[in-house]
């Protein structure tokens, strides 16, 4: 699945396998956009002075990627992320977990 990685839509598109993984990451890409202080110019001849995103900028496009089909990333940065924001209320545990199971059932697997 295609999208554009400066802007990914909103709500998952059409045929994302992990729609959670992909609201995850469209949030954290959404609070380290280009516009946002996270991004920084990186001077000199080797980059011609432009605008590289920050770590959780690029980590968040990995895991659209993810989301969209693309090759799993497995990372203890990913699970930190998630615990976090689970913490501080930006993800619904409950509703997190219903979608685990329903991707479960989907994929046959029990539990």
């Amino acid at each position: 699945m295609l999208f554009d990685v400066d802007n990914p839509p909103i709500e998952p598109p059409d045929g994302c396998r992990h729609r959670l993984l992909w609201r995850l990451c469209r949030a954290l890409w959404q609070d380290h956009r280009p516009d946002r202080a996270s991004h920084y110019a990186i001077v000199g001849c080797v980059h011609d002075d432009q605008l590289v995103p920050c770590r959780l900028a690029r980590l968040a496009v990995k895991g659209l990627r993810t989301a969209s089909g693309e090759q799993a990333v497995a990372s203890p940065l990913w699970l930190d992320v998630a615990r976090s924001r689970i913490a501080r209320g930006d993800i619904n545990l409950a509703a997190a977990l219903a979608e685990a199971r329903w991707h479960r059932r989907r994929a046959g697997l029990t539990g």
